[in-house]
């Protein structure tokens, strides 16, 4: 029974297929408080580069309103034209903004979910509308959290709003008794100072909350020894897996040493050391001299190693050896345009090992 409960319980951690299919449908890790930071910021900082632009837009609206004030509208043709004209003003300080915004939503969700892009997060499912599915996650841990960090916003607004003030409190009230545009101006800038201020707090808050959410998201996925099992007895009845498995057997089944393709070589031909080909030659049992190996630069060296340790000779031939390594397949005999090449470098060996024998 103790087995059974043990085999229940999520202790394992998500495999890389669970984390794959997760991510196709849209299942990923995603902090809405670094979005809403995001946001903001972006909110404020355009509105700091185009004040001006929408404060001039605005005037001009008022004035041109205020100069058509005494105008009377007699027909339904001139409130639509004065109704036209009110919208392209307001188009034309909001469009900018809302551009701005949602350029800076992409790109903080692409950022979050790698690029993620899944249409199945967003179909209805039964458990979304469920009345009892929406009780739950209010009373779940997932809503606690939420609400502690509601209350968390809340506490940082309020300590900032409280130290900001508390050492201006004689300025502020004398905003009362000062004209509209020192007010304004003076206002503005302690505005400036809050939203940075704040939003300086709730950027750690998000990062915390980012750490979080990513925790959450995985410990959400974890998975019972069970379905663990379950998976890897899948994967290992999927045809697909079976068929790569035994081609990659049979790959390293037939793929010789490296060290014993140089040993039964007679020359390595060497570029010096970018390319490196070792060649067999054996006239009693081969038409055409075989390249036992061949690789360029660290497997070059590595052939050149090993030839030096089993004493094979090593000719530099930086033409031929380009030539063999890019025409010639290990296990293959040479090409037939570089038998003439080939076999003087053959003979020279033969030449250098008469003269050692003697």
């Amino acid at each position: 029974m103790s087995q059974k409960k043990n085999d229940q319980e999520k202790t394992e951690e998500p495999t890389a297929r669970k984390l794959e299919k997760a991510r196709e449908e849209g299942n990923v890790s995603i902090s809405k408080e670094v979005s809403s930071v995001m946001l903001m910021s972006a909110a404020i900082a355009m509105l700091l580069f185009t004040g001006s632009f929408m404060y001039e837009r605005l005037d001009a609206m008022f004035e041109t309103f205020f100069m058509n004030a005494a105008s009377p509208v007699d027909n339904e043709d001139q409130a639509i034209s004065h109704l036209e004209t009110a919208l392209w003003f307001g188009l034309e300080m909001i469009i900018p903004l809302m551009l701005i915004l949602l350029i800076t939503a992409l790109l903080v969700n692409m950022i979050q979910t790698r690029g993620v892009f899944s249409t199945k997060a967003i179909k209805p499912k039964a458990n979304k509308i469920s009345p009892m599915s929406g009780f739950k996650r209010i009373f779940s841990m997932k809503g606690f959290m939420e609400l502690v960090k509601g209350f968390a916003k809340l506490f940082i607004v309020g300590v900032v709003i409280y130290f900001t003030v508390r050492n201006d409190v004689e300025h502020f009230l004398q905003f009362s008794v000062m004209p509209m545009g020192y007010t304004l101006s003076e206002s503005g800038s302690y505005l400036l100072m809050f939203l940075t201020r704040i939003l300086s707090a709730l950027f750690l808050l998000s990062i915390a909350d980012a750490a979080y959410q990513r925790f959450q998201h995985r410990k959400d996925l974890r998975m019972t020894k069970q379905e663990v099992k379950d998976e890897y007895k899948q994967m290992e009845g999927d045809p697909h897996i079976k068929s790569k498995r035994r081609k990659t057997a049979l790959s390293l089944t037939r793929r010789k040493r490296l060290d014993h393709s140089v040993l039964q070589s007679d020359v390595v031909v060497t570029n010096p050391t970018h390319y490196a080909v070792a060649l067999r030659y054996d006239p009693e049992y081969n038409e055409a001299p075989i390249v036992m190996a061949k690789g360029q630069r660290k497997k070059a060296l590595r052939i050149r190693e090993l030839a030096n340790h089993y004493g094979i000779p090593i000719v530099e031939n930086k033409p031929v050896a380009q030539a063999l390594f890019a025409s010639a397949e290990e296990d293959e005999f040479i090409p037939a345009d570089l038998y003439r090449a080939v076999a003087e470098i053959l003979a020279y060996v033969y030449k250098l090992k008469n003269k050692s024998y003697n």
